[in-house]
């Protein structure tokens, strides 16, 4: 895979990225399905409804399809991302953006998606090294949002942004994991939940230290 162009360079009709966006979407219903590795391109075809040589005049191959996947969900989250730039307090800010993420997620595919680009990162090289520049590029935005942040008091002066960060993205992930794993997860629920864990994390008061936990014999 090459994730070093991520936007194709040729000039395309309407009719040609609504017939792209057609294969996606079939590969997506696939690949829920079954995972990016179980699922052969004859079943996206199938799925498609289209010939192989139609799918080949759009993606080279599977992996390319896969790419062209990982690239729209990386951006679809920088786009969610990008409500930190909002006007607003952090914790609204913060808010809004957790609640879109997971307003993005209630469709079951787009979780089982989720999960198969995360494991897909982690499995394969070209895939992770776009990951990683990904996030390192919304770590710089988050970094600066912080200091802004900081600067104004909204948040700590010792606040450890790094630590904050991935305890708000750890909690609305799970929030999205158990949306997957449990269609009658209260989602409604987990919005008030989030505002008060976006309250506690920013809370700005000095670090409170707890009692270590007792050990059991």
């Amino acid at each position: 895979m090459n994730f070093n162009a991520p936007h194709r360079s040729e000039a395309t009709s309407p009719q040609q990225d609504e017939r792209r966006a057609h294969i996606l979407d079939a590969a997506r219903t696939c690949f829920s399905r079954a995972g990016f590795h179980r699922t052969s391109m004859q079943e996206i075809c199938a799925e498609a409804k289209m010939s192989p040589g139609g799918i080949y005049r759009y993606f080279a191959s599977k992996d390319a399809i896969i790419e062209a996947i990982a690239q729209e969900e990386q951006y679809a989250g920088r786009r969610i991302l990008e409500v930190m730039l909002e006007p607003g307090s952090l914790h609204d800010r913060l808010l809004r953006c957790g609640l879109t993420y997971i307003e993005t997620m209630r469709d079951r595919r787009a979780v089982q998606m989720m999960l198969e680009v995360y494991v897909e990162s982690m499995r394969n090289t070209a895939v992770g090294a776009f990951f990683a520049k990904c996030e390192a590029e919304n770590r710089v935005l988050m970094q600066e949002v912080f200091a802004r942040a900081k600067a104004t008091g909204e948040i700590a002066a010792d606040a450890d942004i790094d630590t904050v960060m991935m305890t708000l993205v750890a909690f609305a992930d799970g929030v999205i994991l158990r949306m997957g794993l449990n269609p009658d997860y209260d989602v409604e629920r987990a919005e008030t939940i989030l505002s008060r864990v976006v309250t506690a994390v920013l809370e700005n008061e000095g670090p409170v230290t707890a009692p270590p936990l007792e050990r059991r014999e």
